[in-house]
């Protein structure tokens, strides 16, 4: 349960916190290493190559403070005077202790407006639950030794990571061990590996040596659809003979920051299966049953909105179609095109401007095309591109930038595709 929530587990959090805001940070990027680096289960920002202003560190405050509602508490200072995602950790553990209660986690903001949910204790609790009774029906279907350890390489502060990499070892009562696709620990029989999309990609590509997976792994995915041909190889038995992962079962779930998650398949030719406590619901009131609902601790239910269009099978499974805002998915994040458009819009150099997510990328990332108004301009190229990528999260960083006198255009004058 939430409650045995410790100061370790916090201190993951807090690294994940830290790590991303810094990392997002115009200049900082680079400075601020990989996620899992030497100093370990800490960041700190007192470093000589990681100097932070006052507005930086304030921003930082912001974020740990929301995320664990400190301002509950009255808690929230405390942030802004430590230097360090370990004291956070320790102001999290005593503001928790006054008051501050449940989970904020923010999206990433490049889908529109910045959003904050606020997901109960016990809810999230409940839901790790399910996911504990999920993975034992797949592992007796399977005939495959019980989750035993959990491999974490999504962050623990989103709700994905948290449930799977933080709330699930706890309700399991098992080792969770955070790692990075580049330097993965040898794994043991009965590890679940906790990974986006992206991730899992690279691993089904990775010349890894064989030992690095044994029996019995299990993998689970999610923040957005895995695409048929990464499952297809992580699934297949055949891939450990070319020093490839070969798991035993790879899960997807379905859901969003808004609603956590909602329901699983092991298979992508078959339709998602709502998890323990969901359950199809007519959201709209017009009778089609179009929406899902979640069963909170006490018996009630509660409408959720969900962001996708959907096509049930039956009562409880259903095809996932497309999104309704237009986001697209890079590394873990849903972008929208259109609000990096504006970003670069923004910028002096830019006359007119069209993103799109170039799919023949591996993995995929955004392609930008620019008209300059100074058409030619290696010096407004040059700055544009370093722009770019000091202000955006790198995942909105367009990478690749075309230029043209105009935007790309069929006959019909619609907007239309350009070469990568």
């Amino acid at each position: 349960m939430v409650a045995q929530l410790t100061g370790t587990d916090l201190a993951r959090v807090c690294r994940d916190i830290a790590w991303t805001e810094i990392s997002a940070m115009p200049g900082h990027g680079r400075a601020v290493g990989p996620r899992l680096s030497a100093t370990g289960q800490s960041v700190c920002w007192d470093r000589d190559n990681l100097y932070l202003d006052s507005l930086a560190r304030m921003q930082l405050a912001t974020a740990a403070a929301t995320w664990c509602n400190a301002y509950d508490a009255g808690f929230e200072d405390l942030f802004l005077a430590r230097r360090s995602s370990a004291d956070w950790a320790d102001v999290m553990v005593r503001a928790r202790q006054s008051g501050a209660s449940h989970f904020t986690f923010a999206t990433s903001g490049s889908t529109g407006a910045r959003q904050f949910i606020r997901h109960r204790e016990d809810v999230l609790a409940a839901e790790a639950q399910a996911w504990a009774q999920v993975l034992g029906l797949i592992t007796q279907r399977v005939h495959g030794t019980p989750v035993s350890r959990v491999i974490v390489l999504a962050p623990t502060h989103h709700i994905y990571g948290f449930i799977w990499g933080v709330l699930l070892p706890l309700a399991l009562g098992i080792q969770a061990l955070d790692a990075d696709i580049v330097a993965l620990p040898p794994l043991l029989t009965g590890d679940l590996v906790v990974a986006v999309p992206d991730q899992w990609a690279w691993m089904s590509k990775a010349q890894l040596s064989p030992s690095v997976w044994p029996d019995s792994v299990y993998g689970v995915s999610s923040t957005a659809p895995l695409p048929k041909m990464t499952h297809d190889q992580l699934a297949t038995d055949q891939m450990a003979a070319c020093g490839r992962p070969a798991l035993c079962c790879l899960l997807q779930i379905y859901g969003s920051s808004e609603t956590a998650g909602l329901a699983w398949r092991t298979d992508p030719d078959l339709p998602y299966t709502l998890a323990p406590g969901r359950a199809r619901c007519n959201r709209k009131g017009d009778g089609n049953g179009d929406g899902i609902s979640l069963q909170l601790p006490g018996g009630a239910w509660a409408s959720l909105a969900i962001q996708d269009q959907i096509s049930w099978a039956s009562d409880t499974d259903f095809h996932l179609l497309s999104r309704t805002d237009h986001s697209v998915q890079v590394g873990g994040h849903n972008v929208s095109p259109q609000w990096v458009t504006d970003q670069l819009m923004s910028h002096p150099a830019v006359k007119q401007a069209s993103v799109r997510l170039n799919v023949n990328a591996k993995p995929a990332r955004l392609k930008a095309f620019v008209v300059l108004n100074t058409p030619g301009s290696t010096q407004q190229r040059a700055e544009l591109e370093a722009w770019a990528i000091e202000q955006l999260p790198w995942y909105a960083a367009p990478g690749a930038i075309s230029y043209g006198a105009e935007l790309p255009r069929n006959a019909l004058g619609k907007a239309s595709d350009w070469p990568d």
